[in-house]
């Protein structure tokens, strides 16, 4: 991992000369801010110090690059730098910069793989400052090379990293952000956006087992799958962990039967669209609609966690009024293709079956909304 290493206090101390422990306490002593690094062979680890204070740590092992960062790292770490011979450096930073360095270390990603042709970086900005959005952002260039990586506090632009061509890095004042938009902007890229979690601790993701869908829940691919080739099946839409299909035959649930049917919508338009282009492409421009109409619908807000859907899974807060959902995701979709259009060829048409199946799911969809008593029913396709 690399950190902004900001200005060189101590470089290659010898372990063999230098205790960490005592290097450590007279750091304290200083009031210290910054980052000790630690070279160890087959590891690498930092130790993070604020105020004097170790206040977090990294540990880094192995090719594989595992982790262990947090107060146990801390314990291990100076158990290491014991038992093997290494060398020191140390760097002096900021103390707002070295909360901002912590802050990656528990963070959780939010947006991934956001482009700048489909979102307005700026307009972006504005949003998370209404947010009050705490973490970062680390733009790319379209080849993948990182640019730099923006800092938030309580959604107001705080500071800048910007990696430099022989790999050191250094932070800027926040009088270089401008200049730096504007390039990024001119140039476009693409960004991934972090929320920095309370108290250390980021959210976890969770996987839980599915059942098999059965035959009518099966997205198809737009050609029939040929021989070796497994089909895909949509995922069921999990509400407080209950499969919906099963939810709704029990208790009678339009809700949950509409959601499995706007998962399934989605999850085949997305493998036609991807697969006439290229992976992601669809879902980029569905989370651009989501942010746009949000203003409106606010339970699309993806720092709401009340609506999300990702790998053909939907998920849906149970406080989100039904009502809402049924208007706000009709919008969005009829904005997504509305997007795609723009990327497409004019005359591209869907596959015979591919439409077949989609005017039989506006029509299941139409029926169930209905019943629930919304009137008039928007239409998911305009």
């Amino acid at each position: 991992m690399i950190f902004p290493k900001g200005e060189i206090v101590h470089q290659n101390l010898s372990t063999e000369y230098t205790g960490v422990p005592e290097l450590l306490s007279t750091l304290n002593s200083n009031s210290f801010a910054g980052i000790v690094e630690v070279e160890l062979p087959g590891t690498k680890g930092f130790f993070f110090v604020n105020g004097g204070e170790v206040v977090s740590a990294l540990i880094e092992e192995g090719d594989g690059r595992g982790q262990l960062a947090g107060q146990d790292a801390v314990q291990n770490l100076l158990v290491l730098s014991a038992e093997s011979d290494g060398i020191l450096n140390v760097y002096r930073l900021a103390p707002n910069q070295v909360e901002f360095v912590i802050s990656t270390l528990k963070a959780e990603m939010i947006f991934r793989g956001l482009s700048t042709d489909f979102v307005r970086l700026d307009r972006f900005l504005q949003k998370l400052e209404g947010e009050k959005h705490t973490g970062f952002i680390d733009l790319f260039t379209k080849k993948n090379k990182l640019m730099g990586t923006l800092f938030l506090r309580d959604g107001e632009l705080e500071d800048l990293y910007v990696p430099s061509e022989s790999g050191d890095s250094s932070f800027f004042e926040r009088q270089a952000i401008p200049t730096f938009l504007e390039d990024i902007i001119r140039q476009g890229g693409i960004f991934n956006v972090y929320k920095s979690a309370p108290n250390g601790f980021s959210k976890l993701e969770t996987t839980l087992p599915t059942e098999e869908l059965n035959e009518e829940q099966t997205v198809e691919a737009c050609t029939e799958p040929t021989a070796g080739q497994a089909d895909d099946t949509v995922p069921e839409v999990e509400v407080n962990g209950i499969a919906p299909e099963q939810a709704a035959e029990k208790n009678g649930d339009l809700r949950k039967e509409a959601l499995l049917i706007v998962q399934e919508v989605l999850a085949k338009v997305e493998k036609f669209v991807d697969g006439f282009s290229h992976e992601g492409i669809f879902l980029r421009a569905f989370k651009r609609a989501l942010i746009e109409e949000s203003d409106t619908y606010p339970f699309l807000d993806p720092f709401a966690d009340q609506f999300d859907y990702g790998e053909g899974r939907i998920s849906l807060d149970d406080e989100t009024e039904f009502e809402q959902f049924v208007v706000g995701i009709a919008e969005s979709f009829s904005l997504t293709l509305s997007h795609l259009r723009k990327e497409f060829p004019k005359n591209m048409a869907l596959p015979p079956k591919l439409k077949t199946d989609l005017d039989s799911l506006f029509q299941r969809y139409h029926d169930v909304v209905k019943r629930s008593g919304i009137e008039p029913v928007p239409v998911l396709f305009k």
